[in-house]
């Protein structure tokens, strides 16, 4: 009886072990976790973020322009129109005629812009504007004068005088002119002054028909007579 179970433990006993076995076997022969190899990821970057990361909670920001806008990047700086700080700010005081009649600038070199009523028989008011500007003060007289024909230009008189601390030169010419448009204009006229200032000069240009100019040549004198520096402040 003894021997029977002796028999009976040492079965069970090579049975347990060989389960034990095969069991090391199987989880021996189990394959590692895969791990990625260089082939199996991408060598290209990622591409970059169309715009930079937001903060947390940060609203969407919509890639909009107001309407009208023109397509960023084809804006162009006019050189011209980059005035140097200041340059806008007159350094002077004038008085307007009393018929002579402001009206909005047409551009951002302009100070003002004035209409003068036309002469009877005339079609278009003159228009006188100031501005200050760079330059040589008889190469500016001369740049006015050639904007007429050559015919003109002999007849063309030029003035110097001094109001009050301030040194002034006067143009004053008649004949066919050139518009900012390129187109001829005859029997025009135009008044210029340039006042020398510290810094740059002020201009005062008058064009317009050549009645209608010369009507308004004792404005104009009143008006340059009458210029005089703005007080310090």
């Amino acid at each position: 009886m003894a021997a029977d179970r002796t028999s009976i433990l040492i079965a069970v006993a090579v049975v347990s072990a060989a389960a034990a076995a095969v069991f090391v076997t199987t989880r021996q022969s189990d394959p590692p976790a895969a791990f990625p190899t260089p082939s199996a990821t991408s060598s290209k970057p990622a591409p970059p973020s169309a715009s930079p990361a937001l903060p947390p909670n940060h609203p969407p920001i919509e890639n909009k322009l107001p309407v009208g806008h023109p397509p960023v990047g084809s804006v162009s700086v006019v050189p011209s129109l980059m005035l140097p700080p200041g340059a806008g700010a007159p350094t002077i005081e004038w008085v307007v005629p009393k018929r002579w009649v402001e009206y909005p600038n047409t551009s951002p070199m302009r100070i003002a812009t004035y209409r003068v009523p036309k002469s009877y028989g005339d079609v278009e008011d003159p228009e006188m504007y100031v501005m200050r500007a760079g330059g040589d003060v008889e190469a500016n007289m001369t740049r006015w004068i050639s904007q007429f024909d050559e015919p003109s230009r002999p007849a063309a008189k030029r003035s110097t005088r001094t109001v009050g601390p301030l040194k002034v030169h006067v143009v004053d010419v008649q004949g066919t002119f050139t518009t900012m448009k390129g187109e001829p204009e005859a029997n025009w006229g135009l008044l210029g002054a340039i006042v020398e200032t510290e810094g740059m000069a002020h201009f005062f240009k008058l064009t317009g028909p050549k009645k209608s100019v010369a009507d308004a040549r004792a404005e104009f004198d009143a008006l340059v007579a009458g210029i005089k520096p703005k007080p310090a402040k």
